[in-house]
């Protein structure tokens, strides 16, 4: 039950972005509007920050400052489908949320990586969800 490189890469880069963003909140290093609310930042999902900490001088001497590994990941066995991690976390008050192909909500502190709270739905995962227009079977 291993990720793929690209999809470990993708994961590492996502969480080291979004620790530097939010290091820099937690730190003071940049306004309160240093959130990042909804998917996209904005209702509109733009995407846009117009936090300047990070720029085109500096991103390529980002170093990873943390990695949280979910342990939501299957290969496929086991009655469950295969899966991967994407995830765009959002950052509220100071806490960093996200959610796993197995749909829990982690909250993680985002100045250290660690563990706040996960919340568990307990979603049967080996059930066939129909997609739109099929009846379920």
């Amino acid at each position: 039950m291993s990720q793929t490189r690209p999809q470990r890469n993708i994961a590492e880069l996502l969480l080291t972005l979004c620790m530097a963003f939010a290091s820099a909140a937690a730190c003071g290093q940049v306004s309160g509007d240093a959130e990042w609310p909804t998917y996209g930042n904005d209702p509109g999902g733009m995407r846009f920050s117009p936090l300047s900490l990070i720029n085109r001088e500096n991103v390529s001497t980002l170093k990873v400052a943390w990695i949280f590994h979910t342990g939501d990941i299957s290969d496929g066995s086991r009655d469950r489908k295969r899966s991967g991690f994407e995830a765009t976390p959002i950052l509220v008050d100071g806490t960093l949320y996200f959610t796993t192909a197995f749909n829990r909500v982690i909250a993680l502190d985002p100045e250290t990586g660690k563990q706040r709270w996960a919340y568990d739905s307990k979603i049967d995962l080996t059930l066939d969800c129909p997609t739109a227009g099929t009846p379920p079977r």
